[in-house]
């Protein structure tokens, strides 16, 4: 029998799927940072690093930038791209690879979205992390509570696939408060989960006009 109820199931169901689909994907993600309490201007660290032993071809790709300030001042270190068309971090080893970027905390928070890329790692010895960490006005005075010996507010752990076309993995490790990490939804995942609740709709209209 077809209930309301069981409708409302059926679309949780559906909406919890996208989601479990989008928690196992390394695509977008967006950070968003509190920073009330911070005073009115500083600076963002965002750093990745290699593996002691090496790395791959590895790319974190920096953008919608929301609250970052004049890129004047800013420290670019195997970095490409601009605040406008969003910054492009290579992992070189044995290299400094870093983005010191002006930030505004007035509004009471700074939010980015990441993305990973790079080559394929078959022996899966050769993960990236990327860190973000946040600084004063003066830029030395590291912000926020970080539990980190290195003072970063967050840790992205990136793993490339283990073969050329397949999908990496991202862990993240919040290691202060005011840190949030999400999902950014892929089109492919929003189409289904749309497409399944119309699906459940037309049957809910056909078993009402019965």
């Amino acid at each position: 029998m077809f209930t309301i109820q069981n409708f409302r199931r059926a679309a949780m169901a559906l909406v919890l799927a996208a989601c479990s689909s989008l928690a196992a994907a390394a695509g977008t993600l967006t950070v968003e940072l509190d920073t009330s309490g911070y005073g009115s201007n500083g600076w963002i660290d965002i750093s990745l690093a290699h593996a002691p032993t090496g790395v791959v071809a590895t790319y974190a790709d920096i953008g919608n930038f929301v609250n970052f300030g004049s890129s004047d001042g800013a420290e670019l270190y195997n970095v490409s791209g601009s605040l406008n068309s969003g910054f492009r971090i290579e992992n070189v080893y044995g290299a400094y690879n870093d983005l010191f970027h002006a930030v505004n905390y007035g509004s009471g928070k700074v939010s980015f979205s990441v993305s990973f890329s790079g080559d394929a790692d078959p022996s899966g010895l050769f993960g990236s992390l990327l860190s973000v960490a946040l600084y004063g006005a003066d830029r030395t005075t590291l912000l926020g509570d970080s539990s980190s010996i290195d003072g970063a507010l967050l840790h992205l752990n990136w793993t490339p696939s283990a073969t050329v076309g397949g999908q990496g993995s991202i862990t993240s490790d919040v290691l202060g408060s005011g840190v949030t990490v999400s999902a950014v939804p892929e089109a492919e995942t929003w189409a289904m989960m749309l497409g399944g609740l119309a699906l459940l709709g037309l049957i809910r209209r056909r078993q009402q006009g019965r």
